[in-house]
């Protein structure tokens, strides 16, 4: 695959950043002996920041509605061939409450852009969350929304907010966005995140149709100038009933490789993997570890919300993520030699091979 480009590993790590043709030059040139290369520096640094250190959080998909109509997503407006739900205050609770009893003190709200969950609603749903389990974050993944809102929701206890910019290549954004969309509001929506006080977290696609180095690039450039407290990358995969559904999926090994890239870029990142992952590469979340992972959502929604939640086709979702999420992501952060953590508390408990929880890690708090 080309020529080895360990000496661009090592200036990356030395100064955070390439230039873009840089940059480029390592994306087109992953070859065995570049990827082994990268992914040490890369658990390097992450062990440097980290430890050992894996974060589960929990995420609760409390509702399948979306406003937009993104070419590429499960969950889009003029999809009339799902089951749309929403949750109420009651589920979100009982959720909580299963997630906190697994260990789980970070809880991550996640859904389309649904307005029928006014700031009103959230606001309150979140200081429900903080009254009952005040030592636990509260994380938000909810789309874009008012400055307004963004403050109202984090004055009442949110802590975390997540929006992925999809991709930072106008021309790109266009071409997987219908034309409503604007790639400069979303952007815009990031940088009002911060401003707020937010940990921000944002990310892209890898293997998007129409997808180049030159925009691969661009994302990362933007991540360097955003500095997001969070970065979350997935890979493309092909959704029934959608525009792309014929398309190839997204690589997940590429997928790694960036993750690789992002940790020596941004050093002290929470970088999270997605359950999307396991579905481009076999046991992908658990291979990231070794790119310089730090985090992975582990959902505490039941398997008939995981299915409806269609972001990705429902068979990809209950292949690789049925039955308790949080047990095996713990059992497979112990696997990997890591150690399952929390981001806020003491414990986090790990399953026996009996399945049976009992056995105890103490953490940092990072």
């Amino acid at each position: 695959m080309g020529t080895c480009r360990t000496e661009l590993v090592d200036k990356l790590a030395a100064d955070n950043t390439l230039p873009g043709y840089e940059m480029a030059e390592l994306l087109r040139y992953r070859n065995t002996e570049t990827t082994n290369y990268i992914f040490q520096k890369a658990l390097e640094t992450k062990q440097k920041y980290y430890g050992n250190n894996i974060f589960i959080r929990g995420t609760i998909e409390i509702s399948n509605y979306c406003r937009n109509n993104c070419y590429y997503c499960g969950l889009r407006r003029d999809n009339q061939f799902i089951t749309r739900f929403r949750l109420d205050e009651n589920d979100i609770m009982k959720f909580c409450n299963e997630g906190y009893n697994k260990g789980i003190r970070t809880f991550v709200l996640m859904g389309g852009d649904d307005y029928y969950f006014t700031g009103d609603k959230i606001a309150q749903i979140i200081s429900m969350i903080k009254s009952v389990y005040p030592e636990c974050a509260v994380e938000l993944c909810l789309g874009e929304r008012q400055p307004s809102i963004y403050r109202q929701w984090f004055e009442a206890g949110a802590s975390r907010y997540i929006l992925w910019h999809e991709t930072a290549s106008d021309a790109h954004f266009k071409k997987v966005h219908p034309p409503e969309m604007s790639l400069l509001k979303r952007k815009q929506a990031l940088w009002e995140l911060k401003e707020t006080g937010y940990q921000t977290g944002s990310g892209f696609m890898t293997g998007t149709p129409f997808q180049g180095v030159a925009d691969v690039v661009e994302d990362l450039m933007f991540l360097k100038a955003l500095d997001p407290q969070i970065v979350h990358i997935t890979p493309f995969l092909p959704v029934m009933h959608t525009r792309y559904e014929k398309e190839r999926s997204g690589n997940g090994d590429m997928t790694l490789y960036l993750m690789a890239i992002i940790r020596l870029m941004l050093p002290s990142v929470l970088l999270t993997a997605d359950p999307a992952l396991e579905n481009a590469l076999a046991d992908g979340r658990k291979k990231s570890f070794a790119a310089g992972v730090n985090e992975v959502f582990a959902s505490l929604a039941t398997d008939e919300i995981k299915g409806y939640f269609n972001v990705y086709n429902k068979r990809y979702t209950i292949k690789n993520c049925s039955g308790d999420d949080v047990l095996r992501m713990a059992g497979k952060i112990e696997e990997s030699g890591n150690i399952a953590a929390v981001s806020k508390g003491d414990y986090i408990p790990l399953p026996k091979k009996e399945k049976i929880y009992g056995q105890f890690h103490r953490i940092m708090r990072p």
